[in-house]
């Protein structure tokens, strides 16, 4: 069920847009393709749950990837609200990364934890000079071949390797006892590398953004913790689904275990974040992982002109995403452009190319400098 408000001011809404937007309880799969519309439709999902009184306010969580996606998300609810005449105030509607969420819940429940009062937050750079300021300690004296843990040729290279390291040991839930217990020399010495540099933290009063997800998630395994967080969370929205990582989508399906409402939206296609250790597989295999899923998926492109549209469905298409076992790196879908839609007629793809990939490089910076100083 929609509600009138939504179904009077936002008279244009395709179907899927409508199946997603008056979906009510269980899991939910929104697999959206670019220009499609789904931020818009989480956003007027949420809405919906308010003014239907499915919800109030400060049972619905929205989370993202990025801070300005989250304040385009609480400015498109608010102007939302707005439009379809909602009076009452949706401060309450908890709208935030899901690392902001995470240092929210921890600065409540910190006492349950190893830190103290005032703990330092270590971004990219201070975790990097952390381990820089504590080299000797955690990783120490090149070994007999003369490299860094067996692998690395110097400080500074050897930082930024441990630094990948360990961010994934903790992002992945990783045994660490089953590290320093490899046969594996490397693997051995990453282990206890990673010991000492957790102990670093803690001793330091410092936690790193991996770590701070992990520790989240080990307060949700507190019966006490969990029941306290779940009771005041009824709806769970997450925009951006293909760039979360393996702590994140435990924390999701914990965050959601007692009433099961978390809807998922994303693209794998947009995937973009597997550098900071983000899996595509959590959107492709989230139907797996929790029971009578419902798959929405939305196809139709409002923002790209048809013939960019089309081009990048064909080359989509013609590569085969199947991986060993039978698996699916991408979900089958094909993208359309809005038939109702009125475009210009211009060149709105086109080719570049040259004699080696440094020139065809140089001439694509070429191209974009001149569109800037033109300011098309």
């Amino acid at each position: 069920m929609i509600a009138e408000a939504i179904i009077k001011n936002y008279p244009n809404l395709n179907s899927d847009q409508k199946e997603i937007i008056s979906h009510d309880i269980g899991p939910m799969l929104v697999v959206a393709g670019p220009g499609s519309g789904k931020t818009f439709s989480i956003v007027l999902r949420a809405l919906n749950l308010v003014l239907l009184k499915k919800a109030t306010p400060r049972e619905i969580t929205l989370c993202t990837f990025t801070e300005k996606a989250a304040y385009e998300l609480r400015d498109r609810l608010s102007s939302a609200a707005r439009k379809a005449g909602y009076k009452e105030a949706l401060s309450e509607v908890t709208i935030s990364t899901i690392h902001s969420w995470c240092n929210k819940l921890l600065m409540k429940y910190r006492f349950r934890t190893k830190l103290g009062q005032n703990y330092e937050m270590l971004d990219e750079l201070t975790q990097l000079l952390f381990i820089y300021d504590n080299f000797e300690e955690i990783i120490g004296p090149p070994g007999e071949t003369g490299l860094f843990l067996t692998k690395w040729k110097s400080k500074w290279t050897a930082i930024v390797g441990v630094r990948e390291y360990f961010d994934k040991i903790t992002e992945e839930l990783i045994n660490l006892e089953e590290l320093i217990e490899s046969n594996d020399p490397f693997v051995s010495a990453i282990g206890n590398a990673y010991r000492k540099y957790v102990e670093g933290l803690f001793r330091s009063n410092r936690v790193d953004f991996a770590h701070l997800q992990k520790i989240v998630y080990e307060l949700l395994t507190d019966s006490t913790v969990l029941q306290a967080v779940t009771d005041s969370t009824k709806y769970v929205l997450v925009d951006e689904y293909q760039d979360t990582n393996y702590v994140q989508e435990q924390l999701l399906l914990k965050l959601t275990e007692k009433t099961g409402n978390l809807c998922v939206v994303g693209d794998e296609d947009q995937s973009l974040y597997r550098f900071r250790g983000a899996t595509v597989r959590n959107i492709l295999e989230f139907p797996q992982k929790v029971a009578n899923c419902k798959v929405v998926k939305l196809t139709t492109n409002y923002r790209s002109h048809p013939d960019i549209i089309n081009r990048y469905d064909r080359w989509m298409s013609s590569e085969n995403w199947s991986g060993p076992g039978g698996k699916k790196y991408r979900y089958d879908k094909t993208i359309t452009a809005n038939s109702n839609a009125v475009v210009a007629d211009y060149p709105s793809v086109f080719s570049i190319w040259g004699s080696n990939p440094e020139d065809e490089a140089q001439r694509v910076v070429e191209l974009v400098k001149y569109l800037k100083e033109k300011e098309i």
